[in-house]
């Protein structure tokens, strides 16, 4: 009988066969994508490493990045925006780390060569720095350097770490774990990125001045020791006929002026601190034990002369002889660079012949007072020292001004001002020369006027207000100055009438220097250059440089001005029309001492001692 099928309520079950899910990755499977991934990268993270190490390299070459300057504040942000972006790109904890790392190291061997071993140096010997700095009250600047590199390097290590690991935390959570990790597009990217900025620096700082078309020649430096980063250390710059003598760390040279070339050195400690580029027949360096004297072009010794191994009738405690160092402060060339003026702690000084290094004087000249060699810039002051024909005319503590001989150290004359102290502090005076009258400008705001073939005081002009910053400017029976307060004062020398006044520095920040030339009415703070009309009788902003810092000594030839910035920036202006003729970067930071007008020619020496010439046509 055959089947029948029956109608039923029922549906058919059927069974349908689910497909089957790929398993999830377990943590396990997540490291060995990074790893894996880690490896293949690695080429081209060796790449984006020595990019970042040579932009490191190429900023740290421009700048120093000085605290007091705007636009080191926009460099520091365009590299933090620089790492933020190759952050994104790479996702990459360990390479965004090293990355960044690199930067700072690339910054630091622009600025201190090899970093590595001075810092191992003072590390290995930190107890003994320690010790010497507290015994003789000093400042051990080469540790606080190395120090506060080692911090930096640590601090953007640790930084970038914990942004890399914020920036892969964004990206998986946003785009999914496979996003953790960077591929080579992203890699590639940061590499394109890095390219295009290096371009673009260098196109920005060779096409935005006429370093090229002026520049001679040059010899760049790094700052060695570490502590001149931050201070002055010993050396010294000679400038002959036609040669400049140099002193430097471990060697002394003499370089041909007009090409730069070094034409002989030798290797030579300096142990004596000095401002500026001096002027001499012959060149005279100094070290921990001695005087020396070279031929002109340095092939030979031609005299030394040991520093006195005491000082006469000094006075000092039992539990501080040890402190006594008989090294020289510094010293100045003088008698149109045939003699030499060493000055000593302790109030002593005496002056030496350069040709053969005979000793013409040494005697104490002022107080018995111990200089602190941790601040050099208090005693390498130029507005204590004044050379006036055959005198030697010096401020000393207290107010006292002596007058002496150069050739015999015969004391002339001296003045002992009224207010010796301000505040209880000692002070000296000011110095400066109006043909046959001495100007003696004090803090406590006299003006004083001296005869200098007798010390006879001839005027006062006294006033609270005339509190000067620097050498009073004095021209018949005029003088100006400029207070601390940024005040300009025309008064005259009789009396100390006031003949008019003017808030030159509204503006005016603590921190950043002042730098002036009143002989032609100039004053420069911050980023402008001001004249001081005696017509208008009011100061006028006749030259802006944005974002800039001035702390050269303006020089001047004619009406055309030389000035420069700490960064690195100098300015040829007229300061008649107010127009600039041009202007030029030099790699380093320059300080008040940096330029030096030559006969056809500018040179430029910065803080770490590089050297430029540059023409000055224009």
């Amino acid at each position: 009988m055959d089947d029948v099928p029956i109608v039923t309520a029922n549906p058919v079950n059927l069974i349908i066969k689910k497909q089957e899910e790929a398993p999830k990755p377990t943590r396990k499977d997540r490291i060995k994508e990074s790893l894996k991934n880690f490896f293949m990268m690695l080429p081209l993270a060796l790449v984006v490493t020595l990019q970042f190490f040579f932009l490191g390299k190429s900023f740290g070459s421009f700048s120093t990045f000085p605290l007091t300057t705007y636009s080191t504040y926009v460099m520091l942000g365009s590299i933090l925006l620089v790492l933020m972006f190759s952050q994104m790109l790479m996702r990459s904890m360990i390479y965004s780390t090293i990355a960044g790392a690199a930067l700072v190291m690339g910054i630091f061997t622009a600025w201190f060569g090899d970093f590595y071993t001075p810092m191992s140096e003072n590390f290995r010997s930190i107890g003994l720095i320690i010790k010497s700095a507290w015994t003789r009250k000093d400042i051990p600047y080469n540790l606080l350097v190395t120090g506060s590199m080692t911090a930096i390097i640590a601090g953007i290590t640790f930084a970038q770490f914990f942004v890399s690991l914020v920036v892969k935390s964004f990206f998986e959570i946003l785009f999914g774990k496979e996003w953790g990790d960077g591929r080579v597009a992203g890699f590639g990217g940061a590499i394109a990125l890095l390219i295009g900025i290096q371009f673009g620096f260098y196109s920005y700082a060779s096409m935005s001045s006429d370093t090229t078309d002026k520049l001679v020649w040059q010899r760049p430096a790094v700052y060695e020791p570490v502590e001149r980063f931050v201070t002055r250390t010993p050396g010294n710059y000679i400038l002959g006929a036609d040669h400049l003598w140099i002193e430097r760390e471990n060697k002394i040279a003499a370089l041909d002026l007009k090409t730069g070339n070094i034409v002989n050195s030798q290797k030579f400690k300096p142990a004596v601190v000095h401002k500026g580029v001096q002027r001499s027949m012959t060149p005279v360096f100094c070290d921990s034990e001695a005087l020396y004297g070279f031929n002109r072009d340095m092939s030979m010794n031609t005299w030394k002369t040991p520093y006195p191994a005491s000082f006469p009738n000094l006075e000092i405690s039992e539990d501080k002889k040890e402190l006594f160092n008989n090294v020289p402060l510094t010293t100045r060339i003088v008698d149109g660079g045939n003699k030499v003026f060493v000055q000593y702690d302790y109030g002593f000084a005496g002056v030496y012949k350069v040709d053969d290094g005979t000793q013409l004087w040494f005697k104490q000249m002022d107080l018995q007072v111990r200089a602190n060699r941790a601040f050099p810039d208090t005693y390498l002051e130029d507005g204590y020292f004044l050379e006036a024909g055959d005198m030697l005319v010096i401020s000393c503590h207290n107010g006292l001004i002596r007058c002496i001989n150069r050739d015999t150290g015969e004391q002339l004359w001296q003045y002992q001002h009224g207010t010796p102290k301000v505040s209880g502090r000692s002070q000296k005076g000011f110095l400066s020369r109006d043909e046959d009258r001495l100007i003696a400008g004090f803090k406590s705001g006299e003006v004083v006027t001296i005869a200098l073939a007798d010390g006879r005081k001839i005027y006062q002009a006294s006033n609270p207000a005339l509190g000067s910053n620097g050498p009073v400017y004095c021209r018949g029976l005029q003088a100006s100055l400029l207070t601390d307060e940024g005040i300009f004062h025309k008064v005259e020398i009789d009396g100390g009438k006031n003949i008019y006044m003017a808030n030159v520095l509204p503006r005016r920040l603590d921190l950043v220097p002042v730098v002036q030339d009143l002989s032609h009415g100039i004053v420069a703070h911050r980023d402008e250059i001001i004249k001081i009309d005696d017509e208008m009788r009011d100061a006028i902003v006749i030259f802006k440089a944005e974002n800039k810092i001035f702390v050269t000594r303006p020089l001047f030839e004619d009406k055309i001005m030389y000035i420069g910035t700490q960064d690195g920036w100098i300015y040829c202006i007229h300061y008649g029309s107010k127009h600039e003729k041009w202007r030029l970067h030099v790699n380093g930071e320059l300080q008040e001492d940096s330029l030096t007008l030559l006969d056809e020619g500018l040179l430029v020496t910065t803080r770490s001692g590089s050297i430029f010439r540059f023409k000055r046509d224009f």
